[in-house]
């Protein structure tokens, strides 16, 4: 191959490899996005103690399921 080809080539691999490597990146970040949005249900569903104190209506219902 003429060296303009080889230059050309591997100009073309390095780019491809840098397009993987963001590609990636921003696949890891979908998959957190992803976990942190199934997560946020059942965290809202969870009254904290926080919660609770600051709602004295819903602390006297969990009372009385108990």
């Amino acid at each position: 191959r003429p060296p303009a080809d080889l230059a050309f080539s591997f100009d073309a691999n390095k780019q491809q490899r840098q397009l993987i490597a963001e590609l990636e990146n921003k696949n890891r970040e979908t998959r957190q996005d992803i976990q942190r949005l199934r997560l946020e249900p059942e965290q809202a569903s969870q009254p904290t103690p926080e919660k609770a104190q600051q709602n004295p209506t819903l602390l006297a219902e969990l009372r009385l399921l108990r």
